[in-house]
C-alpha cells in the first residue's frame, strides 16, 4: 500500500510518501516546506492569517504530489502550535474546506509514542534501551523506551520557535540571552530529573535541528536522509558546532548549505536546547535519526492494522 503522511509542526510541514510491505517503511518521497504556524502563538494564543494561507497552499502542493505518485491514502497530524492555539477549531474547518485534508491534532502523549516509534523504525533497536529527544518549534518530546516499546515521555513546551521568540532578540544573541535561556531550560529539565532514568541508554535524536546538525557535521553539500540516518555524534561535537553558531548572525547562518531556508533564525536555540539537554543527563554521544512523527504515524497504522 503506498501512503502519505503529514506532520503539521509548529515551524514546518513535512510530507513523507511512503509504500508499506508488512511491517515495513520503503521512503520514496520526502518534502518539506518552512510554514510558521507557530509564530506568535507563544505570545497571542492565535494563529496569524499570514499561516492560514501558507498552510493551504504547501498543503495543496503535497496533496497534488501524493496524487502524482498513485498514493491511496493521506493521513496527517497536527502537534504543539495547533494544541495551544484558540483559533484551531478554525484552522482545521478552513484547511478542510480548502483542501480537503484532515488534520488530526494529536496530545503530546501521542506526539511522543508515535515519534519515538517513527525513529527506532529505521534503526536496529531490538532490546535495546533507547532515548529520543524531538526538538521541535513549539516543543520537545523527550521519550525511553526498549526495543518499539515506550517506557516513559514527557512534551515540554520548549522549542526553537518559542525560545528564539521569547529570550533570542539580537542577532547574534546577548550572552545575558543565552544565560537567560539556559537558566529556563534547567527549570524544565529539573522537572523531570527524577522521573527519567537515562542511564545505559543510546540517545537517538529527530526532526530538524538534529539532521541539520549532522548534515553540517558531514559537511553535505545537499541533503541526503540516508547519509544523515544513523549519523552519530559526540558531546564535543555538539559543542563545538554550539560554539560557531552562537557567534553568527541570521544573515550569517543564512549563507550556511546546511541551513534550510527559514529555519536560520531558530537552529541556534535549537542548538542550545540539544546541548543542555546531553550536558544535563550526562550523554556523550546522539544518533541522528531521518525518522520521525511523520514514519510513526505510519508505522503505527501498521500495529494497529488500520491501513
Amino acid at each position: 500500500m503506498r501512503i502519505a503522511s503529514i506532520d503539521v509542526g509548529t515551524n514546518t510541514l513535512l510530507l513523507l510518501i511512503a509504500d508499506v510491505n508488512g511491517d515495513e517503511i520503503f521512503p520514496i518521497h520526502n518534502e518539506q516546506v518552512i510554514s510558521r504556524l507557530g509564530k506568535g502563538v507563544d505570545s497571542s494564543g492565535l494563529i496569524l492569517k499570514e499561516a492560514f494561507d501558507k498552510v493551504v497552499d504547501a498543503l495543496l502542493n503535497f496533496k497534488a504530489k501524493a496524487q502524482s505518485f498513485n498514493v491511496e491514502k493521506i493521513v496527517a497530524v497536527g502537534t504543539s502550535a495547533l494544541r495551544d492555539a484558540k483559533n484551531k477549531i478554525d484552522f482545521l474547518k478552513f484547511i478542510e474546506q480548502k483542501t480537503g485534508i484532515k488534520i488530526k491534532v494529536i496530545s503530546g502523549e501521542e506526539e511522543a509514542k508515535l515519534t519515538y516509534l517513527g525513529a527506532v523504525s529505521g534503526l536496529r533497536v531490538r532490546n535495546s534501551k533507547i532515548s529520543v529527544i524531538d526538538i521541535g518549534g513549539g516543543s520537545t518530546e523527550i521519550i525511553t523506551g526498549v526495543g518499539y516499546g515506550v517506557k516513559k515521555f514527557v512534551s515540554l513546551n520548549i522549542g526553537t520557535v518559542r525560545l528564539t521568540e521569547k529570550f533570542l532578540k539580537h542577532s547574534p544573541p546577548l550572552d545575558e540571552e543565552i544565560n537567560e535561556v539556559r537558566n529556563f531550560l534547567n527549570e524544565q529539565f529539573e522537572k523531570i530529573e527524577k522521573e527519567f532514568d537515562f542511564s545505559g541508554s543510546r540517545l537517538v535524536g529527530v526532526a530538524a535541528t538534529v539532521t541539520t546538525i549532522a548534515s553540517y557535521d558531514l559537511k553535505l553539500e545537499k541533503y541526503d536522509g540516508e547519509k544523515v540516518n544513523g549519523h552519530k555524534m559526540t558531546f564535543e561535537t555538539i559543542s563545538k558546532i554550539y560554539e560557531t553558531f552562537k557567534d553568527l548572525s541570521v544573515e550569517e547562518i543564512r549563507k550556511i548549505p546546511q541551513v534550510s531556508s527559514g529555519r536560520e533564525d531558530v537552529i541556534f536555540a535549537g542548538i542550545l536546547i540539544l546541548s543542555e539537554f546531553m550536558r544535563k543527563f550526562n550523554f556523550t554521544e546522539i544518533t541522528a535519526s531521518d525518522r520521525g512523527l511523520r514514519y510513526g504515524v505510519i508505522f503505527d497504522l501498521i500495529r494497529t492494522n488500520s491501513l
